[in-house]
C-alpha cells in the first residue's frame, strides 16, 4: 500500500505468483482480483493470517471492490478479526483492514501450495476439492419449525 491514501493499493505476496498465475490459467479465475477474493476467503476460512514478507505489483483497491461482494468481504474479514474493534469499519482504517485481507490472502494461497503438494493435484482440482469441503462440513440450512422460528418473539 504505496500509494497515497486517496488511491489504496492491495499488495499481491510475490513468493505467490507462480501460483497466482497457475490459478489465473487452469483454475479460470478471470481476474487477479478473482484470484485474491477467493484466497482471502480461504485464509479466513482456516484461520490462517500470514503477513507478507515481499509483495509484487499490487493492484487497486478499487479495482478489487468492483464486484458488490468484495468490500463487504474486506469489511468482514477485518470486522471479524479478535479482538472485535468496531471501530476498525471507520474510514481513516480502510488502509488496516487491507493489511488484513492481504495477511488473509498470503495464508490462503500458502494453504492452497500445501493442498497442491500433498494432494499431487493441479491447482483447478484442489480448488474444486476445496470448495466442495467446504460446502460438505458448513451442513448447510438446517429445518427449523416455525415454533422454533417465533421462539424469541415477544408479541
Amino acid at each position: 500500500m504505496t500509494a497515497p491514501s486517496g488511491d489504496p493499493r492491495v499488495r499481491r505476496p510475490q513468493q505467490h505468483e507462480g501460483l497466482l498465475a497457475e490459478l489465473r490459467t487452469d483454475a479460470l479465475f478471470p481476474t487477479f482480483r478473482d484470484v485474491l477474493l477467493f484466497a482471502a476467503a480461504l485464509g479466513s476460512h482456516i484461520g490462517r493470517r500470514v503477513p507478507l514478507t515481499s509483495a509484487s505489483e499490487p493492484i487497486r483497491y478499487e479495482t478489487l471492490r468492483e464486484p458488490a461482494f468484495a468490500d463487504a468481504l474486506v469489511n468482514m474479514i477485518a470486522a471479524n478479526e479478535p479482538p472485535r474493534d468496531p471501530e476498525i469499519m471507520d474510514h481513516t482504517r480502510l488502509a488496516e483492514r487491507i493489511r488484513i485481507f492481504e495477511e488473509y490472502v498470503n495464508g490462503g494461497l500458502e494453504y492452497l501450495q500445501e493442498q497442491i503438494n500433498v494432494r499431487h493435484q493441479p491447482a483447478d482440482v484442489v480448488v474444486i476439492a476445496l470448495t466442495t469441503e467446504a460446502f460438505e462440513h458448513d451442513g448447510g440450512a438446517e429445518a427449523v419449525s416455525v415454533d422454533e422460528l417465533l421462539s424469541g418473539v415477544n408479541w
